[in-house]
């Protein structure tokens, strides 16, 4: 399992350029196992295209889709992107574009 402890003292995120981007942010000091990590990128990169949210960072429901992506896949033993891309947009009770 991937903890923050064990990654260099520098933001794996920063160097990528994406520094501003909500997912990053909330995955930055969280224990995750990378195959988890990748799942929820991907999921959060489909809510926000479907949201038409793509280079939005400063948009505050940026924020809110990375939480509850991050809340769903904490409570599925075997994630899927589409399933958490879609399941996030339900229960935050918005429509795709």
């Amino acid at each position: 399992m991937l903890r923050a402890s064990d990654r260099p003292r520098t933001n794996w995120a920063i160097g990528r350029g994406v520094r501003g981007v909500a997912i990053y942010r909330l995955l930055a000091n969280a224990a995750f196992d990378p195959a988890k990590v990748s799942v929820m990128i991907e999921a959060y990169e489909c809510a926000c295209k479907a949201l038409d949210l793509i280079g939005a960072k400063t948009d505050p429901l940026t924020e809110l889709v990375a939480k509850k992506i991050v809340e769903i896949t904490q409570s599925e033993v075997e994630p899927d992107a589409q399933v958490i891309c879609d399941r996030s947009l339900q229960e935050l009770g918005v429509t795709k574009h």
